[in-house]
């Protein structure tokens, strides 16, 4: 090889490098805004029909919104689903299930965004869902016994949307469920610094997974490919907000990266081999880069906007749909805060590269 080929390799190299460095500091961007009619409520988890690229927004007292991302405009909120707080989809039966703060359980057709049914449960509220394709099952938070110190675990078809049974985990704040793909459900236990397992075929918990300085788990998602657990912890005293990295098998704890505070939402970009988190109370987007199962770094922190904390990645487009809206806070004597959410300020958020 000749001079000049070397300095040619050597000049595609380095601008290949460099390519890659830029793409990687532009990171994501926001594209665009849309801001829709709402109230003052407060809202939770959200979940997106890929297929047809439609965000279900749970948005409490204003019901469950469904948005167009391709479109990027409000559909409609769906009949009868007042008090909303989570959804899930089983795109194979075209059934969708809703849970509310009363307890009460919306069923509806995704297809067609009509209501089925909607009718009280045996929990008397919900916090997060999801959808187990491999026992073809959904599962619902209910709402925690303080008394007793328990949080049910609510199970159904996810053919019919029956309630088929439920499992008692001992806490009193459990966040949203997450699928392994093999079966079972992951859930952090917030108040115990937990991450528990479920067998969604049995109904039993098979394990709890302590995660140490890794406090105030709040949110979680998995590589199904590595069998890697990712969770998001809001962090308490001395031990700051952080995301802890698990083994799925055995619990053991790979890896723990900073992150910002007031995470209520992580998201697994296979593709891009990356963990997103949505960090609330700092208005930001933590970037984690993995190189390998065992191997992480920070690359990347995003602004976003105040309480943005819950969203969805489009796997198929790599985009991130987050939500907030305007609030006050006020304050008392004792020092205490009230917050409150101006009306007609709640807006999706596109985040792209």
């Amino acid at each position: 090889m000749n001079k000049i080929h070397r300095t040619l390799i050597a000049a595609a190299a380095l601008l290949a490098c460099c390519a890659a460095g830029a793409a990687e500091q532009q990171g994501y961007h926001l594209e665009k805004v849309v801001t829709i009619k709402s109230s003052d409520t407060g809202w939770d988890y959200n979940v997106l029909d890929a297929k047809r690229g439609h965000l279900f927004i749970a948005h409490r007292a204003d019901g469950l919104h469904v948005y167009d991302t391709r479109a990027g405009k409000m559909i409609k909120t769906l009949d009868r689903s007042e008090g909303t707080n989570t959804s899930a989809l089983a795109p194979e039966f075209d059934l969708g299930i809703a849970g509310t703060t009363e307890g009460d359980v919306i069923l509806f057709h995704p297809s067609t965004l009509k209501t089925i049914s909607r009718a009280k449960s045996s929990t008397d509220g919900f916090d997060g869902a999801t959808y187990d394709a491999v026992t073809q099952r959904f599962a619902m938070v209910g709402e925690a016994d303080e008394h007793a110190g328990t949080t049910p675990v609510l199970f159904f078809d996810g053919r019919t949307g029956k309630e088929i049974g439920s499992v008692v985990l001992k806490s009193i704040k459990v966040d949203a469920p997450r699928p392994d793909g093999k079966g079972n459900i992951f859930l952090p236990l917030r108040d115990r610094a937990l991450v528990s397992r479920i067998d969604a075929r049995a109904l039993k918990e098979t394990g709890s997974f302590a995660l140490g300085e890794c406090k105030q788990p709040s949110s979680l998602d998995l590589d199904l490919t590595h069998q890697r657990v990712f969770v998001g912890c809001r962090g308490k005293g001395a031990a700051g907000p952080q995301l802890a990295v698990l083994d799925a098998q055995d619990g053991r704890q790979i890896a723990s990266l900073p992150i910002g505070r007031g995470v209520d939402e992580v998201m697994y970009d296979a593709k891009k081999a990356a963990i997103l988190t949505a960090n609330g109370q700092d208005a930001t987007m933590t970037v984690i880069a993995q190189a390998s199962a065992d191997q992480y770094r920070v690359a990347q922190t995003i602004g976003t906007r105040p309480m943005a904390r819950t969203g969805v990645l489009d796997e198929a487009t790599g985009k991130v749909f987050l939500v907030n809206a305007q609030y006050v806070e006020t304050y008392g004597d004792d020092g205490k805060g009230t917050t409150r959410f101006l009306p007609n300020t709640f807006s999706v958020l596109t985040f792209s590269r």
